[in-house]
């Protein structure tokens, strides 16, 4: 076929691309990230560019704004190079940029942290952690990590004592471990010989320990001591987290967090797996993206310990939920978005880094969180862990994971319930207008004036506004309703005497920031349209809570703690959230932000066999309700589509 040059400004990158290819597919080849929640479907109109020279043809009407288009912007993934050279501008509201990525959970509920302000390359790091080589959080396991060196002084061979030498290693590695099931591999067998003879059968054993079994991973001469080291990974949707750990020690060394590259894909699981289905070379393109993503964090970690190795890391372990686990290890997950939604796994086998292009020691044991079911990943089983909600003396407690799947876990010790509800893309940023993730210039903290209208923010990093993440749009919902300026049912209040509001393209908007104060060339407004979408994600949520309280026969006032995890939680303001029904009306002080739990319990089960075990067996007990069986979820839905609910009574200490 014939090929073009796609140059993309202004970053100024040249890419050879086939006639045919569409601008978004170009850009990628580019390594340039195009921000594209639909997955490249058309549909969000979030990825608009502007042709500065040559000319191109659209695949098909697309969703772009009026205004952008009468401007000559085009969407990247309906634009198709043809048969000329194209040069190509990415304005600022298109181009992903750095983001907030939550790493530690030490500055909760309280916005965007003065600590996180170093970048490297698109990571943010919480510096002050790391600088202070915390130890990590066991959280009562012992320090027993599932990667080991064990230093042995094997009988020598001889005329009395004949055994094979493999043998003679097994049995000596069973009297230390007490484990009664060994595998040596044959990599290590064929210089087995060699090896412990060349310090007088002398030797020091590196093996991954499991359920009472081992596996041998490297034999060396000798009892140098030398440190070991493992990777803790939180694939998440939106963002990846990874942390440098010292096994011997229990220490956190490093830890680095950016975009899930997959973004390019679409925003949301659905249609990630829409893309890997469908598409030619979908499955190979998407599994080779979070692998990439994963290595450049890997990258980013070495930079910083200079004398740790790629092939010093021995060892990895990941949780992230169903859809991102099938991703990652390269598993079709088709059926996860099919009724009756079963995923081809929930438990997944062990591999070694070098299967799957890891790029850490090729022969490091890589293991992935167990899950419970399509939409309850390895991520809620780790946070379950690290909570403690399974331990036997654990007080009723609820976990909350919200983010594009509102994902929650109700109980305490034998009996735990968990289940998930589609609470839609709104909180990322995608469906919204202004909607953005968490990245530099989104306005996370917003404040109206009751009085006057004027609205005053914060943004991420101090940026000039570019639009609004998940933070800051519970705070508008709460602060648009607090003000008058919509009703309980979301509706905007036309005759309100300031000129922030209008009549828009798309109906009723209200303006947040105006042009001069942005990064863009207009203002920033909030819709009619964009507050039901919000209504509909809170409302799915809380509708998700009352749902497992009615399965189980609890009213709100058994529930001791509220566990609120993740990014998006993490920088939650708690009161907004409860004004606008989006959690229950208890008192405060039964909220704990718990940070980046799937993370924490990565690091858990990876320094500890017993919190491994223990995951294990999490996410076995697990008793996992689907909400779409039945009516009760859809009831409890429709119900809370106001704010901040049908049913006052379930919010006494909201003032409307």
């Amino acid at each position: 076929m014939n090929k073009k040059f796609v140059t993309f400004l202004p970053a100024g990158v040249k890419v050879e691309v086939e006639s045919g290819t569409d601008l978004l597919t170009a850009a990628s080849k580019a390594n340039i990230e195009i921000k594209a929640p639909c997955g490249g479907d058309g549909t969000c109109g979030k990825c608009a560019v502007k042709l500065t020279s040559g000319t191109a043809k659209a695949r098909r009407d697309s969703h772009l704004a009026a205004r952008m288009a009468e401007k000559g912007y085009n969407l990247a993934c309906q634009t198709i190079v043809q048969d000329e050279d194209l040069v190509v501008e990415i304005p600022k509201t298109s181009a992903m940029s750095k983001h907030q990525v939550l790493v530690d959970s030490s500055t909760a509920g309280q916005g965007m942290s003065e600590a996180l302000s170093d970048y490297l390359l698109h990571v943010w790091q919480l510096k002050e952690l790391f600088q202070q080589k915390q130890e990590c959080a066991l959280n009562g396991y012992p320090l027993n990590p599932l990667c080991r060196r064990i230093k042995l002084t094997l009988p020598p061979a001889n005329l009395q004592d004949n055994r094979d030498d493999l043998n003679r290693l097994t049995m000596a590695l069973k009297k230390e471990t007490k484990c009664t099931d060994i595998n040596v591999p044959l990599s290590i067998i064929r210089n087995l010989g060699e090896i412990i003879r060349a310090d007088n059968f002398r030797v020091r054993v590196l093996l991954s320990e499991v359920n009472g079994k081992a596996e041998v991973l490297a034999i060396v001469p000798g009892h140098e001591s030398k440190p070991l080291y493992g990777v803790a990974v939180d694939i998440g949707t939106t963002t990846v987290v990874a942390y440098l750990l010292d096994l011997d020690k229990g220490r956190i060394l490093e830890t680095a967090g950016t975009h899930n590259r997959q973004a390019r894909f679409g925003d949301d699981v659905i249609s990630r797996i829409v893309y890997a289905v469908d598409e030619e070379d979908g499955m190979k393109n998407i599994h080779q993206s979070i692998i990439d993503t994963i290595n450049t964090l890997i990258m980013d970690l070495l930079v910083k310990q200079r004398h740790i190795k790629e092939n010093d890391i021995r060892v990895m372990m990941t949780a992230g939920n169903t859809t991102m686990a099938h991703l990652f290890l390269g598993i079709n997950p088709k059926f996860i978005r099919l009724e009756p939604y079963i995923p081809t796994a929930n438990f997944y086998p062990v591999v070694k880094a070098q299967e799957l292009g890891i790029r850490i020691n090729a022969d490091a044991l890589v293991f992935s969180y167990p899950s419970v079911a399509s939409y309850v990943g390895g991520d809620i089983v780790s946070g379950t862990l690290f909570t403690g909600m399974g331990n036997e003396d654990a007080p009723i407690s609820l976990l909350i994971d919200i983010g594009t799947n509102g994902e929650m876990v109700l109980g305490a010790g034998d009996w735990l319930v968990t289940c998930s509800c589609s609470a839609g893309p709104a909180f990322e940023g995608s469906g919204i207008t202004f909607g953005m993730r968490a990245m530099y210039g989104a306005i996370e903290r917003m404040e109206i004036d009751p009085q006057t209208y004027e609205v005053s923010y914060t943004t991420v990093s101090n940026g000039k506004p570019m639009g609004i993440c998940g933070s800051g749009l519970i705070d508008c919902l709460a602060k648009l309703r607090q003000t008058g300026i919509i009703d309980r049912a979301g509706k905007f209040q036309t005759s309100l005497p300031t000129e922030r509001m209008r009549i828009g393209e798309a109906g009723p908007e209200f303006v947040l920031v105006w042009q001069e104060e942005t990064d863009l060339d207009r203002d920033i407004i909030i819709s009619e349209a964009d507050v039901k979408n919000l209504l509909r994600a809170k409302g799915a949520v809380f509708a998700g809570i009352r749902t497992l309280l009615n399965v189980v026969g609890f009213e709100l006032e058994s529930i001791e703690h509220i566990y609120v995890a993740g990014g998006f939680g993490n920088y939650l303001n708690i009161p907004d959230a409860i004004a606008i029904g989006l959690l229950p009306d208890i008192p405060l002080e039964k909220y704990k932000y718990v940070g980046n739990t799937s993370a924490k319990g990565a690091c858990m089960a990876l320094l500890s066999q017993e919190a491994w075990a223990e995951a294990n067996n999490l996410a076995s007990k697990l008793t996992y309700i689907e909400l779409s069986a039945g009516n009760l979820f859809m009831d409890e839905f429709v119900s809370s589509l106001f704010i901040p609910h049908t049913d006052l009574t379930l919010f006494p200490n909201v003032r409307l």
